[in-house]
């Protein structure tokens, strides 16, 4: 399985300013990207469907 990182900048509103968050994607067997992990805890954050950081991280898949 092919693995790549990303670094993305932007403003985080949890933290109330920039962040640069670390994206890693997994390349799945039909050859698309998908977001496996970011350092940033998005998942626990009140503040991702919001997010900027986040969305652009979601649409660096294919």
């Amino acid at each position: 399985m092919e693995i790549r990182e990303e670094f993305i900048s932007g403003f985080c509103r949890t933290c109330n300013g920039g962040q640069t968050v670390c994206c890693e994607y997994e390349k799945n067997e039909a050859g698309e990207w998908k977001l496996t992990f970011m350092d940033c805890a998005h998942e626990r954050c009140v503040n991702t469907v919001s997010c900027e950081i986040f969305r652009e991280a979601n649409e660096k898949q294919d």
